[in-house]
């Protein structure tokens, strides 16, 4: 797949004492065995066992100070999903016959409340660990840019808005000023395009997925693939953030916001250069003297316009993986 590092947000199994996935990512970086980069995340009920261990986002987990595998961000949760119409709005879904809501959950639900939000923010940073919250309708991304912004400039990890599905206009240039990145993850549009109409109505083309408006005000946005919700593939997802459309969706079935399209640079940059941004790396993401040999070679096809949808970029395959200089796949 051409993938030469990760942001592993934890959580699969709890692990509030971390026994788990902080000792296996060590021990494969001590043996040689990790065959990428990896910023292992924590969920926020490992925290208080995360300072007492000393742990602090950055810092190396194993013995060699220049590992591959790293603490990353604490992951808090502020809303649900689109999906299970938990997803927490600043204005009531668009009714449904078939499936009724409630009228006091028609604005989804807080799986953590904003003040509780700061307090988890404060405790993490208070031991030099970062926070990444989950946020996908508007009024959560709103509570989480309020409870981010205080620290972000001293943080040591850039703090992260997970998903950012639904986002106000006034909200966009506020990643940009506080120094938070929006992490997003493309293949949310195809997957989730259809229903965003359906919930959303009027409001979803101008609040949803607004990757180009986000980039225009300069903020760092980082593409991830949200796997193993989804494929672990990049792919698809780069080029979804170009075409604005899924081979996926029914027939006759119009492009989402065009107007929020991004270039082919723009989306690579997301997909390769704002990841390590967001990770205050400053050596690795570019082709550039000085940065770390991190390199993926694509076949020429796989870069030519117009992107199509299911085309030649949705489907790339490196023929060459090269990291820390060392060849790790080669065809």
């Amino acid at each position: 797949l051409g993938v030469v590092a990760c942001h592993d947000p934890g959580g699969v199994a709890p692990d509030p004492e971390l026994r788990y996935s902080f000792p296996v990512y060590a021990a494969l970086a001590d043996r040689g065995q990790l065959p990428l980069r990896v910023h292992a995340c924590l969920r926020d009920d490992a925290a208080e066992t995360a300072i007492s261990q000393g742990r602090r986002s950055g810092a190396p987990l194993g013995l060699d100070p220049d590992g591959l595998a790293r603490v990353g961000w604490q992951k808090c949760f502020a809303d649900g999903s689109l999906g299970s119409r938990t997803a927490a709005l600043l204005a009531d879904i668009e009714p449904e016959s078939d499936r009724p809501v409630p009228p006091d959950q028609r604005r989804g639900v807080w799986m953590t409340e904003p003040g509780e939000l700061a307090e988890r923010v404060a405790l993490a940073a208070s031991g030099g660990i970062t926070t990444t919250i989950h946020a996908i309708g508007d009024a959560a991304v709103r509570a989480a840019l309020d409870v981010l912004t205080p620290g972000a400039a001293s943080a040591a990890l850039m703090p992260r808005i997970e998903h950012v599905q639904m986002l106000h206009p006034q909200d966009r240039a506020r990643f940009a000023a506080a120094g938070i990145a929006a992490s997003v993850q493309p293949v949310h549009l195809g997957s989730d395009a259809v229903q965003a109409r359906r919930l959303w109505g009027d409001r979803a083309e101008a609040t949803a997925y607004t990757w180009a408006a986000i980039a225009g005000t300069g903020a760092v946005m980082a593409f991830g693939t949200d796997a193993p919700v989804e494929p672990f593939d990049p792919w698809p997802g780069i080029a979804l953030a170009i075409r604005r459309e899924d081979p996926r969706w029914p027939a006759g079935t119009p492009a989402f916001a065009p107007e929020q399209a991004l270039s082919l640079d723009r989306a690579l940059r997301a997909a390769c250069v704002d990841p390590a941004v967001s990770a205050r790396e400053t050596d690795r993401g570019r082709l550039t003297v000085g940065q770390r040999a991190d390199v993926v070679v694509l076949p020429a096809v796989v870069l030519d316009e117009p992107v199509t949808p299911g085309g030649p970029l949705s489907t790339a395959r490196p023929s060459l993986v090269v990291l820390g200089g060392e060849v790790v796949y080669e065809i």
